[in-house]
């Protein structure tokens, strides 16, 4: 049986994040999808811990995605630093997106894996590069 439950914000406060931050957002190699699960994380996330509470299948049904879809825009967000869990359904967000809150004040946090500017519209080709010679190999 699904759920039609959707969690709502803790809080009405705006999120704010600063230009600098925004400008590292940008050079972060996320899917789509990584975006859109980044952008629901941030809208949930609570301003005192930096957290952001929601199961996957919530995730999905708040998104309108498939199940594949929001895992693989999890994982990318785990593993570029922006995201990580905490327990099940209980997501910590970088304190950078935070405005430096977190859950735990002795916590590791990950660097945030970025490209640098130069390299980044080089990495972009390449995938897409591969992606179109994907394209050519199945069809």
């Amino acid at each position: 049986m699904s759920s039609s439950y959707t969690p709502g914000p803790p809080t009405d406060a705006p999120v704010t994040i600063p230009r600098n931050v925004l400008r590292l957002l940008a050079l972060v190699d996320i899917s789509t999808a990584g975006r859109r699960v980044l952008d629901e994380l941030l809208y949930l996330s609570d301003p005192q811990t930096g957290t952001a509470q929601i199961s996957q299948n919530e995730m999905c049904t708040e998104l309108g995605a498939s199940k594949p879809t929001v895992n693989r825009g999890f994982k990318e967000l785990r593993e570029s630093g922006l995201v990580w869990n905490l327990q099940d359904g209980l997501y910590q967000l970088h304190p950078l997106l935070t405005g430096g809150a977190v859950s735990s004040p002795v916590m590791r946090i990950p660097e945030i894996k970025a490209a640098e500017p130069a390299r980044f519209t080089e990495q972009r080709r390449a995938r897409y590069a591969a992606q179109v010679a994907n394209l050519t190999t199945a069809g």
